[in-house]
Order: structure tokens, then sequence, then C-alpha cells
């Protein structure tokens, strides 16, 4: 059974010799092959990419406003709270427990 390590997948680039000659002084510099040094910059620069494209930034006006709404008394939606009240007497409500004090 393959684990969540089993490497199977493969990529192949081209590049200049250029290129390939900075990586591979690179990979020696840090003491690793040039598929790891390669590998381990792709996955670093992949996470930076990602966590910026999921990462929500505010200018402090935003983040004012954010505040602002959640210090602000809750209001009651009609149509939201009806939704809810529908879904709730039409889910079945499978291990519910009751809470009794002791």
């Amino acid at each position: 059974m393959p684990t969540a390590n089993a490497r199977s997948e493969r990529l192949n680039m081209r590049l200049s010799p250029d290129a390939l000659a900075t990586i591979r002084e690179a990979a020696a510099a840090q003491q690793q092959d040039v598929s790891a040094f390669v590998l381990g910059a792709a996955m670093e620069h992949a996470r930076e990419v990602l966590l910026r494209d999921r990462v929500l930034q505010l200018t402090p006006r935003e983040l004012d406003q954010v505040d602002t709404a959640l210090e602000a008394e809750p209001r009651v939606v009609p149509e939201l709270a009806a939704l809810i009240a529908a879904v709730r007497r039409d889910t079945p409500q499978h291990g519910k427990q009751e809470l009794t004090s002791h």
C-alpha cells in the first residue's frame, strides 16, 4: 500500500546550461543532490504562493470596519432565521444528546 510520501510522479524540465550550473552549485553548497534541492526550493515557493493567495489581507480601514461589525450588537435577519428553523425542522437529529445539570 503506497504511503503519503511515496514518490510516483515525475517532473521533467529543460533549462540552459548556465541555469543548471547555478542550481548544481547551490545544491552542492547545501549538501543536497540537484533533485532534492530543486524540489525543496519549488515546495517552499509553492507554499509561499498559496499562503499569499489564501490569507486575507486587510487595509487598516478595512480592519476597522471588521472590528466595528464584530463589536456591534447582533441583529436577526428574518429570512435567515426562517431558513435555519426550516433546516433544523427537516434534519434528523441523530445522536442528539440532551444536556442535564448535576
